[in-house]
């Protein structure tokens, strides 16, 4: 089975998933990204702090980036809609 590795990207610095999973493929990869995620926000939430502009960036077990999952993606569409209109 591949190794992935979900390594948290801010813009100016990365935090690497030195260990990885093994997944059977880039789309449960990519749900393991988006399951992190909805951690990060809810431990966030609960803490009162803003994650930012953070994403994972996937890479496959060469250590080449296959995909980026931005930690937005990890909230329902309607909030994220609601918080569109805050910013207007």
């Amino acid at each position: 089975m591949p190794r992935y590795f979900l390594h948290i990207d801010d813009g100016t610095q990365r935090i690497e998933d030195h260990e990885g999973s093994e997944l059977p493929d880039l789309a449960a990869a990519r749900n393991e990204a988006l399951g992190a995620a909805r951690q990060l926000w809810a431990a966030a939430i609960l803490d009162q702090r803003d994650i930012g502009v953070r994403s994972f960036s996937i890479a496959d077990g060469n250590g080449t980036v296959v995909d980026t999952v931005r930690m937005d993606m990890a909230l329902p569409r309607s909030l994220l809609d609601r918080l569109a209109g805050l910013h207007r």
